[in-house]
């Protein structure tokens, strides 16, 4: 074997419940796993890399089904103001400063802190998402799913009113597409990306390019993720466009636009009918909890579309309103908002958390024949946590395993001592192995001082409520 994991844990997320097995070893070579079980059933004696598993927990890296990580040098520009002035008023006013490499360096630093606290895999949704794939993705060996934004919509919205219609560019739209198709050619056959489609909203792109994409999609049996039914700003330009008593949703099914293949993120501003009809026609959902009710105030619906027996998984969305990307954070998050919202203390509890960051992401991407859960033939994505840690202890083994709550409601993300991603190591003992934290910090904090000083002018004649805020001191 190339690495074993001996005396762990194992949470193999299949089988009965989390599939835990205590004093357990697995085996990886090649990429693959191929062995796991009780320690004295594996021998690990061959063995290039051996890991001590003792007081660890050994499961599947999380999966952020739903990132943006290139605004994250924008970090803290866009929180605590009404949803309709968050796109065009708060961000908007930063975002048209950054330059090609500015995107990069916010994505490396995103894509950094993700691993630090055990996310394996990415569903990456932005513009010219192949930069991003090919200079900070594979260079650090880590596992993509490539999605490349798709809309009309002219980039300069700052001084629209939240009623006036986006105007629309076809060329725009049909060179995203295009990027799109291209990127199944580019990466066809590498292990560590997949492709889907990103028509970005239904208000941000015509029926007609809309209607392309999913027949492109079905002949490519892949998937469209779209930005659905997302808040205020969206329902005001769905009415503008369709009329008064049209949502997103009916939109879509009247067009014969909901199937499996779609990925929906978000849909906080649906009706539970609506939720209904998306389980019904077997659309999955992406919920970004952190997100979501910091720029919306709303808690998504992940329990209620999971209780419809809708398929769900969790996503960071960007890093400006909810201030990080850790996936830790996000099962946390939706378990607690969930509980407040349904006020019932036993909606997503902590094992249902864990499935919705790891399996859960995995079958909404349509990867899971490949990770998501620790199996023999599966391709070797795996974290171990350290539960020598004063928030993680104690642990304890009988009755039941205390770690398993306490994964969720007492981790913080800096418990995770290694990463493997396709059997080759990324983190090992906290360290990474091919990138230099330091240079990349310093990278990014002399990129944002240049786009928060050149954008001054912009964010103060956008006149968000952070402006009025700034004024009196509080930020």
């Amino acid at each position: 074997m190339d690495i074993a994991i001996y005396n762990t844990t194992l949470l193999t997320m299949q089988g009965k419940g989390l599939g835990i097995i205590p004093n357990a070893t697995i085996g990886i070579e090649d990429g693959l796993i191929i062995c796991l079980g009780k320690a004295k059933t594996v021998d690990h004696g061959k063995t290039d890399q051996i890991i001590d598993g003792r007081n660890h927990i050994t499961m599947p890296g999380f999966i952020n089904s739903h990132i943006h990580s290139g605004i994250t040098l924008l970090r803290g520009a866009a929180q605590d103001v009404p949803e309709l002035e968050w796109m065009n008023k708060a961000i908007g006013p930063f975002i048209k400063h950054l330059a090609k490499d500015d995107l990069i360096a916010g994505s490396r630093l995103g894509v950094m802190e993700g691993l630090s606290s055990g996310t394996t895999t990415f569903a990456e949704y932005t513009d010219n998402v192949r930069d991003l794939v090919e200079k900070v993705y594979l260079p650090w060996g880590v596992r993509v799913v490539a999605i490349e934004t798709i809309n009309e919509v002219s980039r300069d919205r700052s001084k629209l009113k939240p009623t006036d219609l986006y105007t629309f560019d076809q060329d725009k739209g049909i060179a995203a597409f295009k990027r799109n198709k291209q990127l199944f050619h580019t990466f066809t056959g590498n292990p560590l990306v997949s492709v889907m489609f990103g028509p970005q909203a239904l208000d941000m792109i015509s029926l007609e390019l809309l209607k392309e994409i999913q027949t492109e999609c079905q002949e490519r049996m892949s998937k469209v993720h779209m930005h659905i039914a997302q808040g205020e700003r969206e329902r005001l330009q769905i009415q503008g466009r369709f009329g008064k008593d049209q949502t997103t949703v009916k939109v879509l099914k009247s067009h014969d636009l909901l199937d499996s293949n779609l990925i929906a993120a978000h849909i906080h501003d649906t009706t539970p009918e609506e939720r209904e009809l998306l389980v019904d026609h077997k659309v999955g959902m992406v919920g970004c909890p952190s997100s979501i009710s910091m720029i919306d105030g709303i808690v998504p619906p992940v329990g209620h579309y999971r209780s419809l027996g809708g398929r769900a998984s969790l996503g960071t969305d960007q890093a400006p309103g909810p201030g990080h990307h850790n996936m830790i954070r996000e099962l946390r998050t939706i378990s607690l908002l969930t509980k407040v919202m349904s006020q019932d203390p036993t909606t997503i509890p902590a094992w249902e958390a864990l499935q919705l960051g790891s399996v859960g992401g995995s079958k909404n991407l349509g990867l899971d024949k490949k990770v998501g859960s620790l199996e023999v033939g599966k391709q070797a994505d795996i974290i171990t946590i350290d539960l020598k840690k004063v928030n993680l202890t104690p642990e304890i083994h009988k009755p039941f395993y205390n770690f398993i709550p306490n994964l969720v409601y007492s981790m913080n993300g800096n418990e995770v001592d290694n990463v493997i991603i396709n059997g080759e190591f990324i983190i090992r003992d906290y360290k990474f192995d091919k990138i230099d934290v330091e240079a990349i910090i310093n990278d990014v904090n002399q990129r944002a001082t240049k786009i928060f000083t050149a954008a001054e002018d912009d964010w103060i004649q956008a006149d968000s409520k952070l402006v009025d805020f700034h004024r009196r001191g509080y930020i």
